[in-house]
């Protein structure tokens, strides 16, 4: 079964710059990426423990390899879930 987590994403913007965001990303059973969100997640939750949750989830993800936009190689989607 496919699977997904946050990750973090770094963009060279046109004038140069950098800047990283936080996306969630797909994999495919083998763990190959095969996406993740166009925007950077917006932290909304129900309640503080749902919060506290949420902000657990992407304070893990600084500890996984940054990914670089434009260099990711994006594979196709397992047929896993269908």
């Amino acid at each position: 079964m496919s699977h997904w987590n946050h990750r973090v994403v770094k963009e060279t913007l046109p004038d140069g710059s950098e800047q990283f965001s936080v996306r969630e990303t797909f994999y495919n059973v083998d763990g190959s990426i095969y996406a993740y969100t166009q925007n950077p997640v917006n932290i909304v939750c129900e309640s503080i423990e749902a919060l506290r949750e949420y902000c657990g989830w992407v304070l893990a993800a600084l500890d996984k390899p940054v990914l670089v936009d434009g260099k990711v190689e994006f594979v196709e989607r397992d047929n896993d879930d269908e």
